[in-house]
């Protein structure tokens, strides 16, 4: 029973849980537009309206907070997973090298979005090259999410087993 609470990074469920549901979250909407929408945008125009309204919302939100904070947010987050990695991996700290294994993709993940919503604010995409461009973007969230649960598991078997009954 004690077994399910073990907090192991990478040896414990909720860790896999929350990989798992990371993952989901981020490729569900990619710049704030659900997929779902994307796919019935090709179909009914008033939906496509939908998508570029909240697509261009959230451009704007993105695009204006990586304006406004985003070297200093970018010099922090190099720094921290910086120290993540060096933790994770020279120092062998179990938790630090879990975290970086998922925040690290996510930080590839933020700037492919942020380039994605600074185009989408200059205008460049619009209609159907925009519904591309989020696709294209979110097939690339995939890929990344795919790599980041390898990589995770690829940690995990190299980590020795500690106290582990089986």
């Amino acid at each position: 029973m004690f077994a399910l609470f073990r907090f192991d990074s990478f040896f414990s469920i909720w860790y896999w849980v929350l990989m798992v549901t990371v993952w989901t979250l981020v490729c569900h909407s990619t710049l704030g537009v659900p997929h779902d929408m994307i796919l019935r945008a090709t179909r009914a125009p008033d939906v496509a309206d939908r998508v570029e309204t909240l697509a261009r919302i959230a451009a704007e939100r993105r695009a204006g907070l990586a304006d406004a904070v985003g070297v200093p947010l970018a010099a922090v987050a190099g720094f921290a997973l910086a120290m993540l990695a060096a933790l994770g991996f020279w120092s062998r700290v179990e938790f630090a090298a879990a975290a970086f294994v998922i925040l690290f993709p996510l930080a590839l993940v933020t700037i492919g979005e942020v380039r994605l919503a600074r185009q989408v604010r200059a205008g460049r995409l619009t209609g159907d090259a925009l519904r591309r461009g989020i696709a294209r973007q979110r097939a690339l969230n995939q890929g990344v999410a795919v790599l980041a649960i390898f990589a995770a598991a690829i940690a995990a078997l190299e980590r020795p087993l500690r106290g582990a009954a089986f």
